[in-house]
């Protein structure tokens, strides 16, 4: 894994293992407990990269509206990604042998760029172990490092950069998980191959950093912009130290990636930087968001939101604790303290609770490096400050942007690990040790909450432990208020007699179990003829519905706004008709295809079935978890 003489020491035998534990861990959380599923398709937004590589072969950007959906930005009749060109084209050969790995190459390019990062905080170690003054040791010669760096602090420190938010990732399969993954991992041996530039300038170590930050400026440009900036001021003191040639090609490195990345941009969506909020699909779709977007000068970042994101990404009491299994969850939503409100406030815990060891370490390290000057740490660390500055400014909270913020932490902790001398080390050995197992637990419960909170055997499965172990009342269960406030993320919600059984995620309900009879119904489509064109086959008694109807353009709905809709529906089709007082509207589903959607959620106790048409709604009423917990009550 790691070249050269360090490649045979315990120390990278110990990280080397951390490492592969590491990965153990995130393939198992990644595959949902199902290591042999690594290779199976992911779900939306998994094959963005898949297709964009496609489209570089026809020598053009926009990909198909299918394949972006909301995400897309339409441009001239074009939809676009917007994420950096390198990850797709690390996929253009296989590009060439058809489109069986299309969603499939997520998860393995995931458990890459983890791997790639922890190797990379190996060297990041050992490139502060060899400039960190006064370390010297037996080996320093025969290694070229001032000193033994022994398999414990090895251990500790990758086990850190593992044990953190990037454990969490491993939660959803995706574009979004993908990239932050691989930004991480680039700037880390960006800021690898920068100390090798200041400790031993040559065109070697320009060209290495210069590749590595354009890489990362072309996966993740936020994250891009801050190794180069670092690959800039890295340059500077070249030059200042009278390494001209090399200082030059560092510049030259750094202006090469800003301009490679505002080319792409502008090739995409017409801006060189920033991108067209009010061309997004998503945006199109949702008149709030635009007005959202208007109000923030169209743009996704403001410095109005830093109260907000500072204090969300740093407060200690991100989590909540439970009794049930994972016994960790997600705490409160932030709240916005800015002058502008946030655009999207999704589920996010904090620096404090799920990097704690990395935490700890960056404060003990910054101290060092202070009170000992060693000023070179100072550039690529002000590249990850300057990789960090957009994640804090955007108007949207996610676990994931956790991610961006860590580099700030890795350098200075990689001193702390290297060089601090603790007076009582079995205590801090033991704290050590205590944070590891805290950070991978915290985070992998996260990543549980992420992938399967909308599960509805994941839910039955925690209470159904809990009824094991604890028995008596449920925790955590309420009734559901429709129009009331909503509980804590993860709270679990019962509607009436079980008519509904719900499950909070971020501020709203989302449905895990309802009741056939009350909240759905069932019935067969009927065959059309000539004589008999037109035919009523549901009518509800609350007046919300007036009917939905069958005619030769196919399935027709009234409700009482005087709006309709149609969708053809073939004869024989079984047709399922969801309303949702709590989560809100009511869906029509043909042979398991939506085919309309109504904002309204007429109460289906009262309806009835046209003359003739076929009910197929169960007797059973099909909430057996609900009914389950509701016993327990």
């Amino acid at each position: 894994m790691w070249r050269g003489p360090a490649a045979t020491d315990r120390a990278a035998r110990a990280a080397r293992w951390v490492t592969l534990a590491a990965t153990a861990l995130f393939w198992l959380v990644v595959c949902r407990w199902r290591p042999w599923t690594l290779f199976d398709a992911g779900g939306f937004s998994a094959d963005f990269y898949d297709h964009q590589a496609r489209s570089f072969w026809s020598l053009h950007f926009d990909v198909p509206a299918s394949v972006a959906g909301i995400e897309g930005f339409l441009i001239g009749g074009r939809t676009y990604l917007y994420y950096g060109p390198f990850l797709a084209l690390v996929r253009m050969p296989l590009v060439l042998t058809g489109t069986w790995f299309y969603g499939r190459l997520a998860r393995v390019s995931m458990l890459t760029a983890l791997v790639l990062a922890c190797t990379a905080a190996f060297h990041l170690l050992r490139r502060v172990q060899r400039a960190w003054p006064g370390l010297d040791g037996a080996d320093s010669a025969a290694e070229g490092f001032g000193g033994r760096l022994t398999p414990w602090r090895a251990a500790v420190f990758v086990g850190a950069v593992a044990a953190s938010p990037v454990l969490a990732l491993a939660g959803w399969v995706s574009v979004y998980h993908e990239t932050e993954l691989w930004a991480f991992a680039l700037f880390l041996w960006t800021a690898v191959r920068l100390l090798d530039l200041l400790h031993a300038p040559s065109p070697r170590h320009v060209r290495a950093a210069g590749l590595l930050a354009v890489a990362t400026v072309l996966t993740r440009a936020s994250v891009g912009i801050g190794a180069l900036v670092a690959v800039g001021l890295v340059a500077v003191v070249l030059w200042r130290r009278d390494h001209r040639p090399d200082a030059r090609r560092g510049l030259s490195w750094a202006v090469a990636g800003l301009l490679a990345n505002s080319l792409v941009n502008y090739a995409k969506v017409g801006t060189w930087l920033d991108l067209p909020a009010d061309r997004q699909v998503l945006t199109l779709q949702s008149p709030a968001r635009a007005a959202w977007f208007a109000g923030n000068g169209g743009s996704f970042f403001s410095p109005r939101f830093l109260p907000t994101t500072v204090v969300q990404y740093l407060r200690p009491d991100a989590v909540h604790f439970e009794r049930l299994v994972p016994f960790v969850k997600f705490g409160p939503n932030a709240s916005d303290l800015g002058s502008y409100p946030l655009e999207g406030n999704t589920a996010s815990s904090s620096l404090t609770v799920a990097a704690t060891a990395l935490c700890l370490l960056a404060v003990i390290g910054a101290v060092m490096v202070v009170r000992r000057r060693a000023w070179w740490l100072a550039w690529p660390w002000a590249g990850a400050v300057v990789a960090a500055a957009p994640t804090l400014m955007i108007g949207f909270i996610a676990n994931r942007y956790l991610v961006d913020l860590l580099p700030v932490l890795v350098l200075p902790a990689a001193v702390a690990a290297v060089a601090w001398r603790p007076a009582r080390a079995r205590l801090w050995k033991g704290l050590a040790l205590a944070s590891l197992v805290w950070g991978a637990w915290a985070n992998v419960a996260f990543a549980v909450w992420t992938s399967e909170l909308k599960n509805p055997g994941f839910t039955s499965w925690r209470y159904q432990i809990d009824d094991a172990v604890f028995g008596g009342a449920p925790p955590n269960v309420v009734d559901v208020v429709p129009g009331g406030p909503v509980p804590s993320p993860g709270t679990v919600g019962i509607d009436g007699a079980c008519d509904g059984l719900y499950i909070v995620e971020d501020d709203h309900w989302v449905p895990l179990e309802l009741a056939w009879g009350a909240r759905r119904i069932a019935f067969v489509m009927p065959a059309l003829t000539a004589d008999h064109w037109e035919q009523t086959l549901i009518t509800t008694g609350d007046g919300v519905l007036t009917a939905i109807r069958a005619d030769s353009t196919g399935l027709t709905w009234d409700p009482t706004d005087g709006e309709s809709s149609a969708a053809l529906v073939p004869a024989g089709a079984l047709v399922e008709v969801v309303a949702d007082p709590v989560a809100g509207g009511m869906h029509v589903v043909a042979d398991g295809t939506e085919v309309m959607f109504l904002l309204a959620s007429p109460d289906l106790s009262t309806a009835t079935l046209g003359e003739g048409i076929e009910d197929r709604t169960p007797t059973d009423r099909g909430t057996p978890i609900c009914d389950a917990i509701a016993a327990r009550r």
